[in-house]
């Protein structure tokens, strides 16, 4: 595969998670919607690594911000902060324990907010890839 193909990769099942987020938060299961929106964002984010590293591989790391600082990515504090709050939703997000403490905070408002910003941060990392 050339860098390209592995770069396509990454943003091709992102796009697909990008639709899963939208079925989730219409279905109101608000929790596994921030879920997809971390994931999304943090594939498209190994899409960048990989694009800017000589490496086709990224690490496998789920941390969106430390994935960031290997790349030329320039975001700005309120991205980074939008990044911040959707690594709460990353891995730890699939144990039960973490969901009782991260629940309550996924209400429907807040969700619809964080998928909004999440959505602007999509179209910022999409815009920097080839």
């Amino acid at each position: 595969m050339t860098k390209q193909d592995h770069v396509a990769y990454w943003t091709e099942i992102a796009e697909s998670n990008w639709s899963a987020a939208q079925g989730l938060f219409a279905t109101r299961k608000f929790l596994e919607c921030l879920f997809f929106a971390h994931l999304i964002i943090e594939k498209l984010s190994k899409a960048c690594w990989v694009k800017d590293n000589a490496e086709d591989h990224p690490p496998r790391i789920h941390n969106i911000l430390r994935l960031w600082s290997a790349t030329q990515l320039a975001p700005s504090a309120d991205q980074s902060n939008t990044a911040a709050d959707l690594n709460r939703f990353q891995l730890d997000g699939r144990y039960p324990d973490y969901q009782r403490a991260v629940f309550a905070q996924a209400t429907e408002s807040y969700t619809s907010h964080l998928l909004q910003e999440a959505a602007q941060l999509r179209s910022w990392v999409l815009s920097k890839l080839p």
